[in-house]
Formats: C-alpha cells, structure tokens, sequence
C-alpha cells in the first residue's frame, strides 16, 4: 500500500478558505486531491457538519413521507425523561439476551447525550463522528492504492466503494456497523490481521443483524478455501434470489407456525410494495434487476479471472470472502435487513479488486455503464439528501452552521 501524496502548502491553504466560507466548497475540491490527508481532513470535518446540520422532525412517518431518522430523534426525546436505574436495567437486560433491544449502540449514546443536551443535533454529531471514522480508515485501503487517480474511472470506483454514503447516518444503526464490518474485512482478508475479528465482534453492539455477519465471517475462516464449491453455489443462489419471494410465498404455510409469520411478513404483497417509491410504477424494479444483473456480471468477471486474482496477495482472501458472502446473501435477499442490505457490504470490495486487478488493463468499457445501472440509486440518494439537510448547508459557513443548529436551537 502507497503512501500519501505530497501536499503544497498553496493547496492546503486553499481547502482551509474553501472550508471557511462553505464546508461543502472545501468537500467538492478535495474530490479533485482525493489521495491527500488534507483531504481526509476535510471529509472528516465536512461529515461532521452535515451530522450538526441533520435535521428531522420527531416521530417516524411525518405527513407520510418520513425517514428513519424521525424515529430516532423521538427516541432520543423520551431518553430525557429517562432515568438510571431504568436505563442501567435495559443495559442489563441487553447483556443477558433477556430486554427487547436487539443491540445498545443508540441506548448507550442517546442516555448519555441527553444527560448533557436536549439537542437532537448532538446525537447526529456524535455518530456522524463514529460512521466517517470507520469509513475514512476503510477508504484509505482503496485510495492509496498505485492504481487510484483522478481519471473518470476511478471516480466510478470511488461511487461503488462508498454506496455507503454520509446520508446514512439518517440509519446510524445497521451503516456504522456496516462500514466496521468493511474495515474489519480488509484488515483480515486483506492485511491478514486476524486480530480485528475481536474488533467485528462488535458490530452487533450496533445493529442486532450482525450476528449474521460474524457468522459469515466464521464460514468463510473454515471454508471459504473450497472455492469451486462457492463459485457453483453463488450462480445457484443468483437465480434463486430471483424466485425467493413466489417460493416463499406458496411454502409458507408449510412450514411450522413461527416461520410462517415471518415469511409472510416479509412477502407480503404490501410489504413487497411498501419498499419501493409510489409513482414510479415498474422503474424501481427495473434499475433494482439492473443493479443485480450487472454485479453479478462483475462478479463473474472475477471469476473468470479468478487465477490472476490468487496470485495477489492484496486481492486473494478479499475475492474468496466475496464469493461466500455474496453466495450466502444472494439466497437471503427476500428480508431486507439481510440479502439486500448486507449485500451491499460486497460493493467496496468488487471495487477494491477491480482497482488492482482490472483498471488500465481491461472491461473499463463494463465500468463505463456504472452510472447509467446506477441512475435510479443515485437519485434516491440525491432526493433522501434534500430531506434531511436544508439547501442553504451547501452555501453555509461553518461558523454559522454552528450558531443555527448549536447556538440558536430550539427544540420546540
């Protein structure tokens, strides 16, 4: 792994008034000197300003249109009023497998916080601090790489590694844990660090689902080295995960009561409808079956060159880890805390390998159809931004961010 790029002090200078005026000004140059730590600074500090700048009203589905994190500063309001011994006892109950809560990330920094604040914008602060930390030390992996520069290329790279964007600290729960998971994967599999796997045993502290995580993280250890058997059971579970949800759906009062209610709860015909964007009719599927199809076309690329991929010690256990992964969720795509969620974790490393193994020697005409597959997912995000960030943040000072949302705040 290369070192960072040298910095002019005119450079440095020059993010530091771009930062002062507007932090969003300072973020749009950095892209431009991605692979400089001046750079990481401003992605650090930008991503803490949005957290401050997050603004939700409380209670989830607000006038119908509401995101996640509603839901979350309604919780943080009610942790005001909560005590210790109350919130000692949900710990406790958490510890041993007894309480409701399935994780204690948000417990833990909500009772706290409000024991210093009744501003929701500190809690968003805090975690935005959490989620850019994993995702910069998991970032750097791909960004100080020889083959990574400013060329179109790239930047499509730099959009597929971080899917995984700031927005979604609007989820706080399952992205942070998400980009622990990610950091913990390349410290393993690609630094052959087995000591970060204590570090993984923490994400189910921040989102119950990773459970599942580390145990994919288990099967992959033991046998993620019978590679032939993956490779047949990831095309299997690529065309199963197309049928999952009509199979589910006439098995499911077959199986034994516990089970059936969850199958149906997740294949509903209102619940398969609430997870896509009314208004839209069939385009949401469509560019979901495109983002599919041309990962999995990616994937296959890798597999085809699978020996070269082997041969380098950077990419070896990433590309066998992915294929088990992807295998594995691919049949776990019907419960969306699953299959396509946790799918989504495979996206930093198909892009890590591409960066080393493809870029400059083949298929950049198959990355060149990156934003047109991704065209549908870019304007959600563009769209899920607009809702939580008021559009004079882009124009703003820090200084000012600071007075309106610290300063000035008003919770009524």
């Amino acid at each position: 792994m290369n070192e960072w790029l040298k910095e002019t002090k005119k450079d440095v200078e020059l993010k530091i008034i771009l930062f002062l005026i507007a932090p969003f000004f300072a973020f749009l140059y950095s892209l431009y000197r991605i692979k400089t730590k001046s750079s990481y600074c401003v992605f650090f500090l930008f991503s803490i300003f949005f957290g401050i700048s997050f603004s939700v009203d409380s209670g989830r589905d607000i006038a119908g249109e509401g995101v996640d994190g509603q839901y979350y500063r309604e919780n943080f309001e009610i942790y005001i009023n909560l005590d210790a011994y109350d919130f000692y006892d949900k710990f406790l109950n958490y510890i041993s497998f007894t309480g409701y809560s399935k994780d204690f990330y948000f417990d833990t920094i909500a009772y706290y916080i409000s024991r210093v604040t009744e501003n929701y914008h500190f809690l968003f602060l805090v975690v935005s601090v959490v989620f850019i930390f994993f995702a910069l030390k998991s970032f750097k992996f791909f960004t100080t790489e020889e083959k990574f520069d400013n060329s179109i290329i790239s930047y499509f790279l730099v959009y597929l590694f971080f899917y995984n964007q700031i927005f979604n600290i609007n989820g706080f729960r399952f992205w942070t844990a998400a980009w622990i998971a990610i950091y913990c994967i390349f410290q393993i599999y690609r630094n052959n660090n087995k000591k970060y796997i204590f570090l993984a045993f923490l994400t189910p502290y921040f989102h119950g689902a990773y459970w599942i995580f580390l145990g994919v993280l288990i099967i992959s250890q033991l046998f993620r080295k019978f590679k032939n058997f993956w490779i047949l059971f990831y095309f299997i579970s690529f065309f199963v995960s197309y049928f999952s949800i009509s199979i589910i759906q006439r098995l499911h009062s077959y199986l034994p009561l516990t089970f059936s209610r969850f199958a149906e709860r997740y294949t509903s015909d209102e619940v398969i409808a609430s997870r896509e964007w009314s208004g839209f009719g069939w385009l949401p599927e469509l560019f979901n079956s495109l983002v599919s199809i041309y990962i999995a076309i990616i994937i296959f690329l890798f597999i085809k060159h699978s020996k070269e991929i082997l041969q380098d010690g950077r990419t070896k256990n990433l590309y066998l880890f992915l294929i088990v992964w992807c295998s594995i969720f691919n049949f776990l795509m019907i419960v969306p805390s699953l299959g396509s969620r946790f799918i989504l974790l495979s996206y930093p490393i198909i892009a890590y390998i591409w960066l080393v193994k493809f870029k400059d020697k083949r298929y950049n005409s198959v990355l060149i159809f990156l934003p047109l597959v991704f065209f549908w997912d870019i304007f959600k995000q563009l769209v899920s931004y607009n809702k939580v960030i008021d559009f004079g943040f882009y124009f703003s000072s820090p200084i000012y961010l600071i007075y309106k949302y610290i300063i000035n705040f008003n919770p009524i």
